[in-house]
């Protein structure tokens, strides 16, 4: 039950996250044109490549390191943090002219120098915030999602009175960050410190390498896309490509993150206990099954009518890719789930070599669009490179999750049956829909024998598990 409640408290604050990054870009939309909000999500791109320089995961090393209750340990933490941040805000700065180049728009190159300072802000972050966590507490993080974000929608309105154009997502962004980064110091247990340790360093390299080679490829995985649309198709196609990326992406990322704040302490609580970490990690895999298909399916039903009312009219020609963009970003959300688990066990390279599997999909993307010069053939090809991760993901952490590979094949098997359904209905209807009702069923059937409350109540007693971590 205490782990329940920590969920739900979880997905709050993140469909409050979630939810102001779509309102804030709704409202972008809503005041720009098409073409300008296109350009406003270069910045969006850009602030992709600053997560992936900064992404040494402190804030899950603070999680899983048995050493995080040490407040040196954490001070350590936080030297490393600030050395790590200084160093991506120096190759931001150096690589905003190339970057402004690559994306056909120089006029930008100023304000994507601008972006450096994100990172000189984040170097300031309290890793206080997520030590708590260890102990099931997520107030101050709930906190910070609660308030951060709604920050960053308010501040649009002042930056399109001052710049009327895509200049205001810039706004923005920067003053999202800047909350986020003063919240992780609102309700901290302990003072904060800053120290400079060899020891702690070695273990942030040891830890943080595979992350930061992972967010490369993530980058590039999440926006070559993007960019091939820009380069190919011109800021318009790009504008209402990235508002069909945003409402089925952003689901996907809300789930991955509650089941990576959810589960993890549960994981590596469970570290020293086969069974347990097995019956939470096949409930996981359950749980990113059935709300991946959940996704695609209402995509299917609901998508154009929600992206019409939510971006406006001239946003249409988005809703005939956002079914096949959902299955791809399910898969996505499938593949997460391996990679807690590995990661519960101090493993931070389950997803990276899933993602070089993935990444391989890019050039293929890219021929594809090439060759067809249509958008369409592109998606496809993010789909199967897509399902070929989530395949080898979950063959990685099989070892993690102690003999649980074949329950997590066939929940594979079944999703990629009900999403190939589902996109097949969205090109072609018919009698199609008869396989996707079959399909969904199997899936749901397959997976609520896992997430049946009962059962794993009377399976895996949490309390229990609890007490014995707190006892050792």
């Amino acid at each position: 039950m205490a782990m329940i409640r920590s969920g739900m408290s979880v997905l709050m604050a993140n469909c409050v996250d979630v939810g102001a990054v779509l309102v804030r870009n709704v409202i972008l939309a809503r005041l720009l044109p098409v073409e300008q909000f296109g350009l406003a999500a270069t910045f969006a791109i850009l602030m992709t490549m600053i997560e992936t320089f900064q992404n040494v995961g402190l804030n899950r090393l603070v999680v899983q390191n048995a050493r995080a209750d040490d407040p040196h340990f954490i001070a350590g933490l936080h030297g490393a943090q600030i050395a790590v941040s200084l160093g991506a805000a120096l190759l931001l700065a150096a690589l905003a002219c190339p970057f402004a180049s690559l994306m056909n728009t120089p006029a930008l190159a100023p304000a994507y120098l601008l972006m450096a300072a994100i990172p000189i802000v984040n170097a300031f972050n309290n890793l206080e915030t997520f030590r708590v966590q260890r102990d099931g507490h997520f107030g101050p993080q709930v906190v910070r999602s609660l308030l951060s974000q709604p920050i960053g929608v308010i501040a649009i309105l002042p930056g399109f009175w001052c710049f009327g154009d895509h200049r205001a997502a810039l706004v923005a962004i920067v003053a999202q960050q800047a909350a986020a980064a003063v919240l992780t110091h609102v309700g901290a247990g302990r003072p904060y410190h800053i120290a400079f340790d060899r020891v702690v360093w070695s273990r942030v390299i040891q830890f943080g390498w595979p992350l930061v080679a992972n967010g490369l490829l993530m980058f590039l995985i999440f926006n070559a896309d993007r960019m091939v649309v820009l380069n190919q198709f011109g800021p318009a196609a790009l504008g209402w490509f990235s508002a069909a990326v945003m409402l089925t992406l952003m689901p996907a990322n809300l789930v991955a993150k509650s089941l990576q704040t959810v589960t993890l302490p549960a994981l590596a609580r469970a570290h020293d206990d086969p069974r347990a970490f097995q019956r939470i990690y096949q409930a996981a895999v359950s749980a990113a099954a059935l709300i991946g298909a959940a996704m695609a399916m209402g995509m299917l039903m609901l998508g154009p009518l929600v992206l019409a009312a939510l971006f406006g009219a001239k946003f249409v020609p988005a809703s005939a890719f956002l079914t096949a963009l959902a299955c791809m970003n399910a898969l996505r959300l499938f593949r997460a789930v391996p990679a807690i688990a590995a990661m519960a066990r101090g493993d931070t390279r389950n997803p990276l070599h899933a993602n070089i599997v993935r990444v391989l999909g890019v050039p293929a993307a890219l021929a594809a669009a090439l060759v067809t010069d249509a958008i369409a053939p592109m998606i496809l090809a993010g789909i199967l490179a897509e399902l070929a991760s989530a395949a080898l993901a979950g063959a990685l952490a099989r070892t993690q999750a102690s003999g649980s590979g074949g329950y997590e094949r066939r929940i594979l098997g079944l999703l990629t049956l009900c999403l190939a359904s589902t996109t097949a209905v969205s090109w072609y209807g018919g009698y199609l829909w008869i396989v996707l009702i079959v399909s969904a069923a199997l899936l749901v059937r397959k997976a609520a024998a896992v997430l049946d409350p009962q059962r794993v109540a009377a399976r895996f007693p949490l309390r229990l598990i609890h007490r014995r971590s707190r006892r050792a």
